[in-house]
């Protein structure tokens, strides 16, 4: 029913839930509204509300406003195989054989990829570089870390690789990133256009809600993390091939020694930080929508309870799902939706 287009894997995301949540949001918004996407991710709801509102979204991890500027800020450009061929095969190819760029053939070879394909990978990004139109480059990325999803040697997220003896690694190595790169460019050939001009940032929320346009925003919708395993963990090899800046490396898993440590996931500081959150938001007089499972590190009750310490109006609505455990099957969960409003 609602406008949706796959990015990457990614835990938590709400693309089975859109129907439970883009209605209350249209709901509790009028036409004129600009609606931000505080905690993007894929921008899911985003690109579902994207013909409906203006919108402003925001995370604080770079991969997310990539894919945030290709689908949400651009409102002109596509892409397919055949305009990745012209645009960056020669580059491409170059790099295969000069190997200029070479980050991931040194550092991430038979661990989350191959060495064949690691080498593809830092090939299509050098030859993204030389796209200068910011639109037509974060597409090409969206399709690049979707290839790395599609080929990553590892149970659905990049917090750890799988054994070398592992049964599902024959088939998988031997996959081209570059095929299955041009593959998803195709899904881009024609995308969701709106006549607003939405605006994407890359800033802690904190950072934002201070911004003199955030003033503009009506309407925040808030999706954060639940578990308390943090995103910058899972996801550390997306940010790096966006960025790609050569970050120094860390532990098995090969993390970036930058990678962000979000509050909300720390059981002893995620009480404390939506108060925060919730404090500030009301003192901007914004509405509220924000979105937990029932197996978050906050209880349904202390989420109501802290709404009600700061908006006068809270209404709390449910619905069961069944979600992905990242290669452990799915459960079935219950998601909370939270309506706060002054």
């Amino acid at each position: 029913m609602y406008n949706s287009i796959k990015t990457i894997r990614y835990m938590g995301n709400k693309n089975k839930l859109l129907d439970f949540i883009i209605p209350e949001i249209l709901n509790n918004s009028s036409k004129d509204d600009v609606i931000c996407e505080l905690m993007a991710g894929t921008n899911c709801i985003s690109y579902a509300l994207k013909d409906k509102r203006k919108l402003y979204t925001n995370d604080i991890q770079y991969y997310s406003y990539i894919i945030s500027n290709a689908l949400i800020k651009n409102n002109s450009k596509t892409i397919n195989s055949e305009s990745a061929k012209k645009d960056l095969e020669e580059k491409f190819k170059t790099n295969l054989v000069k190997h200029e760029y070479n980050f991931f053939e040194k550092n991430y070879s038979d661990t989350y990829f191959s060495s064949n394909q690691c080498i593809e990978i830092d090939s299509i990004r050098y030859a993204i570089n030389f796209i200068n139109d910011m639109d037509i480059k974060s597409l090409y990325l969206v399709a690049l870390m979707n290839a790395m999803c599609v080929c990553e040697v590892t149970s659905g997220h990049f917090a750890q690789y799988l054994p070398s003896d592992h049964p599902r690694l024959e088939k998988i190595k031997h996959k081209s990133i570059w095929d299955e790169f041009l593959k998803k460019c195709n899904d881009f050939k024609k995308i969701v256009f709106s006549k607003f001009e939405n605006k994407c940032f890359n800033l802690n929320y904190e950072e934002l809600i201070k911004l003199p346009e955030f003033n503009d925003v009506k309407l925040v919708y808030v999706d954060p993390p639940y578990t308390g395993e943090q995103y910058s963990r899972f996801y550390h090899v997306l940010e790096t091939i966006c960025k790609y800046d050569n970050p120094k490396l860390e532990f098995k898993g090969l993390y970036r020694t930058d990678r962000f440590t979000s509050s909300f996931s720390l059981r002893t500081k995620a009480f404390d930080e939506f108060e925060k959150l919730f404090s500030a938001l009301a003192s901007k007089n914004k509405k509220i929508v924000l979105s937990y499972s029932t197996k978050g590190l906050i209880k349904e009750y202390e989420m109501e309870y802290l709404l009600k310490k700061y908006f006068k109006n809270c209404e709390t609505k449910r619905t069961s799902y069944n979600h992905s455990t990242q290669g452990k099957g799915n459960i079935n969960l219950e998601e909370l939706l939270f309506i706060a409003y002054n």
